[in-house]
């Protein structure tokens, strides 16, 4: 009896190690479909804290494909300020002060504008998407993105909204290093053409 109970739990162990893994169908049906959304708006509120300082902020983010726009507004310590990005650079606009910044040099955004944000992964990271461009670590939880490990930030994905056939994220908290940001999402816009 021993032996024959022995020989189940070999040949059941046996067939656990050869099981491939399985990859969970909600998530990369999800990934497929949020990976296609090009064209989007989302509106909300930003709240950043790197090294001493901190503050919070409007943000109205406007993606058209590789290009993004962004106006933060409020009391971020700054006037209200408009970004714009093709993806290889940065123009910054303030007042009456512009600059555009080189987003290959590391640290060039947060000379210029005291933030370590990474501009070009966020936009993917808003969609709760690992940017594509660079290695990640991911955990998923019911076809969603829980939290993201990639270019030594780590993201934490609270709350999801549905917008039209989508789900998107609405609560999102990143950090790496002394700097954190946490982002609510109010408004998404995503059947623009």
């Amino acid at each position: 009896m021993r032996a024959s109970l022995l020989c189940c739990c070999l040949f059941w162990l046996a067939g656990c190690a050869v099981t491939p893994a399985t990859v969970d169908m909600g998530w990369e049906a999800h990934r497929q479909q949020v990976s296609t959304l090009d064209h989007w708006t989302a509106r909300g509120k930003l709240a950043v804290r790197s090294g001493e300082e901190a503050g919070t902020a409007s943000l109205d983010w406007l993606q058209m494909g590789h290009h993004s726009h962004l106006e933060i507004s409020g009391p971020l310590g700054l006037q209200a300020t408009r970004i714009h990005s093709d993806g290889e650079q940065l123009h910054i606009s303030r007042g009456e002060e512009e600059a555009r910044v080189d987003l290959s040099s590391p640290g060039a955004v947060r000379a210029y504008t005291g933030w370590d944000i990474p501009v070009n992964a966020l936009s993917w990271w808003l969609r709760g998407l690992p940017s594509p461009h660079s290695p990640a670590r991911q955990s998923i939880d019911q076809g969603l993105l829980r939290t993201l490990h990639q270019d030594g930030w780590s993201i934490r994905f609270d709350s999801y909204v549905e917008s039209g056939e989508l789900r998107l994220p609405q609560r999102l908290e990143l950090e790496r290093g002394d700097t954190s940001a946490r982002l609510l999402i109010r408004d998404w816009q995503t059947d623009m053409p």
